[in-house]
């Protein structure tokens, strides 16, 4: 099955590397890597130079991570569609893992895995401070660089809110539930999440804003649709 991967980057030129070559040495032999460069005005375009021959990239202005992915969408030619950030990590066989998981069960339309954060040393004293804590663990993960879908689920789902600032993933994660999307939750590690100075959604009270009005929104379309 043919696999699209979809990194939107704004200025991540840090960790752009270590995140492609993470997607590179997956397993599976029929990959196609999506690079959208949403308007960087850093040094993210001389790290893509460096992957030209092995990634595909498109630019816009600066319109948002949504709107990066979207766009990554609309090109895909994968039958199944995957997702990477330009900071975070996947576990080697993720991709083979997951594919396995849709041959076995064609009514299957996402699956995620177990994800796990780590610090980089600038934010050493976060790291200390949940040492004990559960977001040290590794727990199941509704994060899309866990994620591989169905083309067919976007589809009928449809793509990332573009008004949303911060998390049209969460936003899309309850639609696609609320939709009665098959999924899966694999027991394997597939995905580590980077936290550093620079994360968008680090500390980020607008971002808690929008994932309570986005749990208002599923709730409203359960109860107009009588599931609750």
């Amino acid at each position: 099955m043919t696999i699209s991967c979809i990194l939107p980057v704004h200025n991540g030129h840090r960790f752009l590397a270590e995140a492609l070559d993470s997607v590179l040495e997956q397993s599976h032999p029929d990959l196609e890597i999506l690079v959208v460069d949403d308007g960087s005005t850093d040094g993210t375009r001389d790290v893509l130079s460096r992957y030209r021959d092995r990634v595909q990239v498109m630019y816009q202005d600066h319109s948002g991570c949504a709107a990066a992915r979207n766009r990554g969408l609309e090109a895909a030619q994968g039958e199944l569609i995957a997702f990477q950030d330009a900071d975070d990590l996947w576990m080697p066989r993720k991709l083979e893992r997951q594919e396995a998981r849709f041959r076995a069960r064609p009514e299957l339309e996402l699956c995620v895995g177990l994800v796990e954060n780590f610090w980089e040393d600038e934010v050493a004293e976060e790291r200390d401070a949940f040492a004990s804590h559960r977001f040290s663990e590794r727990v199941p993960g509704f994060l899309l660089a866990a994620l591989l879908a169905r083309r067919s689920v976007f589809d009928r789902v449809g793509g990332f809110d573009e008004s949303l600032r911060r998390g049209s993933d969460t936003d899309w994660f309850l639609r696609a539930r609320d939709a009665g999307a098959v999924e899966e939750t694999l027991p394997h590690l597939l995905a580590r999440r980077r936290l550093h100075a620079g994360n968008l959604s680090r500390g980020d009270l607008a971002g808690r804003e929008t994932l309570l009005r986005s749990m208002k929104a599923s709730l409203d379309r359960r109860r107009k649709g009588g599931k609750v």
